[in-house]
């Protein structure tokens, strides 16, 4: 009688362990895998994904600064943790294309926050506004700054041509207050194929969010809006 009771013990209190074992798991890895690189990318999930990063871009802290080493140079960027100044500043690497040699630099700043691209072969770095999505083809690197709501401030949606150099040359901008009665934001932005992108204009028409589709082609060496 003793034996089994310690043999129902025994089960009992593994078959615990093992289920509080999970449940660590799942609280531990849960905020880990949650973060992805998104255009909505929050400071705390920034962090996480430098963390990532620092061993295969062999990242460093110190005396306020972000250090990124690439082939050519070391690149330094500030760091500012405190709110309460004008100069409040902190930057993350939160991702790396690595079809086309890009590191993202993500810097959160009192005014909102800018974005870096920098081409690890040359170090040459380049300020965006916004979220980079690589082409099919990776080609080409379309940007754009994606609103919530109607009423956000008008964003912009850029596509840039990548030389074989990883330069990046500038063939499209779109703001969404090119037309200033109406302003307008993107979102769903992707690329359709390696010559077209997809969004959707959001606007606000007498007090109602409006949505349409829109596609961009590239063709006969420019950009047009065919749709």
């Amino acid at each position: 009688m003793l034996a089994a009771t310690n043999s129902f013990n025994f089960g009992f209190w593994m078959r615990l362990l093992s289920l509080t074992t999970l449940v660590l798991l799942w609280f531990g890895f849960q905020p880990l895998m949650a973060c992805e690189f998104s255009a909505s990318l929050e400071q705390d999930c920034a962090q996480k994904l430098e963390a990532r990063l620092t061993g295969p871009l062999k990242l460093q802290r110190s005396n306020n600064l972000l250090h990124l080493p690439t082939q050519q140079q070391a690149l330094a960027f500030p760091v500012v943790p405190s709110r309460s100044t004008d100069e409040y500043t902190e930057p993350y690497v939160v991702a790396y294309l690595k079809a086309v040699r890009l590191a993202v630099v993500w810097v959160y700043e009192n005014k909102g926050r800018s974005v870096y691209l920098v081409q690890m072969q040359s170090g040459e770095q380049t300020q965006v506004n916004g979220f980079p999505l690589v082409s099919p083809d990776q080609r080409r690197l379309l940007v754009y700054s994606e609103a919530t709501t109607e009423k956000d401030n008008a964003k912009l949606l850029a596509i840039y041509r990548l030389t074989k150099t990883g330069k990046l040359t500038p063939e499209l901008a779109l703001s969404g207050d090119d037309n200033r009665l109406q302003p307008w934001n993107p979102i769903d932005v992707h690329w359709q194929s390696p010559t077209q992108v997809q969004f959707i204009r959001l606007y606000d028409s007498a007090g109602q969010p409006m949505q349409q589709k829109h596609l961009l082609e590239f063709s006969n060496r420019q950009w047009r809006l065919v749709q």
